[in-house]
């Protein structure tokens, strides 16, 4: 019998291994950059069609190009479809032969991160405005989602803090009881412990199961009384991301219960450990597949990205979960010696065990936090000045408070004295309420894309200064200023020309300058001109002085969205 349980659980491991390495299916979070007709536009003869170019790939689902006259009637043809071959290029067919008058288009797509974004543009067909206009310039009207429903972030708490439970149990069950304390067959978990694992399985089932449903009220923009049709969910499981990752959590989900339940059905403790690493592993794994559906798996690199946002999501968990164990189980802990000053001496050994985890842990949330910040949070302006970067400073704010009362905890258990008390449950509250802002943060848009207005300047070789002041610093009309200063601090004045060349970091769009012409007095030189789309931008800065000596040098920005 043990040995058939033994090849199970390795079949099983082997399983789990091959969805997690199978490749993902992400791209990009998407931005509109082009559009045919362009945004306000004048046009000589009717459009066949509406053309969309997004940065990245889009969802090949949940996508629209609704077009209206100015009667508000619908005149595409058909719905909006992917070109073939071209997973970020949106198309919708129009009528035929449309008459002259101003046109409506309203466009909704999503991201491969699953987050939806929108936005409205309209053309003019006639030429009572003027003499025709460019169909290939850059829409600006491109919006995106804000604050994450109520719905998603209880749903997405529940997912997080049950596998906490979860690993948080198995890991204080494996690693944390001196093994001196287990002189005997473990052939069953006490009640308590079995109700808290079973429960926070349970947790794990009702959440994985409400996520779908959910997703697809975000992506299809229906309400939960319209969700449940089989062609939206059929849609989702088959064409998008995060319904592909959604049932690989589904068969690990099966893979952990299978192995708690193989685990309470044990006799010989080396096989329940056995089993409960099994079920450690599977609950990371469900982990894992998070960081493959949110903002990491559209941040590159993505093969740093997506394992620092599990590492720092597994040793949250791991850490909050033992709290909860350290806190409700260990006290009433059936394995721990009867005699009470023996039992004190193993309370307090696996303190200081948990202490020796909690620093590792710590250790591991604090760099992959620090990674993420630096990833997500571009500016100081944009960190006081966000959604997402307001959130992310609560959660600073509350594994500060865990830190500390960690610490307290550990000089408590590694002087022996007392017992930990409120402490620990003031430590657990802070983590309980770190993962409903973790929850929060995987559906706010980054910080990046509201880095506020640029304000950088360079010293040059010379000990010349250029300074460069972009604002609003987003996608569409900014107004550039650049500053020339010598070696004694003073403004140049006799400048011929300032050239700046613009190119985008994150694609390949070529260069476009903006000229600026001099002056032999001005102490500041503006243009107000167009940045074409989010992202990270080299600015080539130029000066040429009426001596005709060069200035030049380079600012690397990142540009936000509207």
């Amino acid at each position: 019998m043990v040995r058939y349980t033994k090849m199970l659980c390795i079949i099983m491991l082997f399983v789990c291994l091959g969805l997690l390495t199978q490749p993902a299916v992400t791209s990009a979070h998407a931005s509109l950059i082009q559009s045919t007709p362009a945004e306000n536009a004048v046009l000589n003869e009717p459009p066949t069609k509406i053309s969309l170019k997004f940065n990245e790939s889009i969802q090949p689902a949940f996508h629209s190009i609704k077009v209206k006259n100015s009667s508000g009637e619908q005149i595409n043809q058909g719905e909006s479809y992917t070109v073939p071959g071209k997973d970020s290029e949106l198309e919708v067919k129009l009528e035929p032969n449309l008459p002259q008058g101003i046109y409506t288009i309203q466009w909704k797509a999503v991201s491969g991160d699953g987050h939806p974004i929108e936005g409205t543009f309209a053309f003019q067909l006639g030429t009572q405005a003027g003499n025709g206009g460019s169909a290939e310039t850059t829409p600006t009207s491109n919006t995106t989602n804000d604050m994450p429903g109520v719905d998603l972030i209880i749903i997405r708490w529940l997912l997080y803090m049950s596998l906490a439970m979860v690993a948080g149990i198995l890991c204080f069950y494996l690693y944390m009881l001196p093994s001196s304390t287990e002189k005997e067959p473990l052939l069953q978990l006490p009640s308590r412990s079995r109700f808290l694992l079973w429960s926070a399985y349970g947790g794990v089932v009702l959440s994985l199961l409400l996520s779908l449903p959910q997703q697809i009220t975000i992506d299809a923009g229906v309400r939960w009384t319209e969700v449940w049709n089989a062609e939206l969910f059929s849609k989702m499981l088959r064409v998008t991301s995060f319904g592909h990752i959604w049932l690989v959590q589904i068969i690990l989900m099966l893979l952990l219960g299978t192995m708690l339940y193989a685990a309470a059905n044990m006799t010989r403790k080396k096989d329940v450990k056995l089993v409960f690493t099994l079920a450690l592993a599977l609950s990371l794994g469900m982990l894992f597949c998070k960081a493959l559906i949110g903002h990491p798996a559209v941040t590159e690199p993505k093969a740093i990205s997506i394992p620092m946002d599990f590492i720092h999501l597994a040793a949250a968990s791991i850490w909050i979960g033992a709290l909860l164990s350290i806190a409700a189980l260990l006290p009433g802990e059936a394995s721990l010696p009867t005699e009470p000053n023996a039992r004190k001496q193993v309370y307090f050994k696996v303190i200081q065990r948990f202490s020796y985890w909690g620093t590792a842990l710590v250790s591991f949330i604090l760099i992959s936090g620090i990674y993420g910040s630096l990833k997500y949070i571009p500016t100081w302006y944009s960190l006081t000045h966000t959604s997402y970067g307001v959130v992310l400073l609560l959660k600073g704010l509350l594994l500060l408070i865990m830190i500390g009362f960690a610490a307290f905890n550990m000089l408590r258990g590694k002087r022996g004295t007392g017992t930990l008390g409120a402490s620990i449950w003031i430590e657990l509250s802070a983590g309980v309420i770190t993962l409903v802002l973790a929850a929060v943060l995987t559906n706010l848009p980054p910080a990046a894309t509201s880095p506020g207005p640029i304000n950088m300047e360079h010293t040059l070789s010379n000990k010349s200064v250029i300074s460069l002041h972009i604002s609003p610093n987003q996608t569409g009309d900014n107004m550039f200023e650049i500053q020339v200063k010598d070696s004694a601090g003073n403004s140049v004045k006799d400048i011929e020309q300032i050239k700046l060349t613009l190119s985008s970091l994150d694609m390949d769009m070529g260069n476009y300058d903006i000229t600026i012409p001099g002056s032999s007095s001005a102490t500041s030189y503006q243009a107000k001109d167009l940045i074409s789309m989010a992202g990270r931008w080299n600015v080539s800065v130029h000066v040429l002085t009426s001596s005709l000596e060069a200035l030049d040098t380079n600012f690397i920005i990142t540009v936000g969205s509207p």
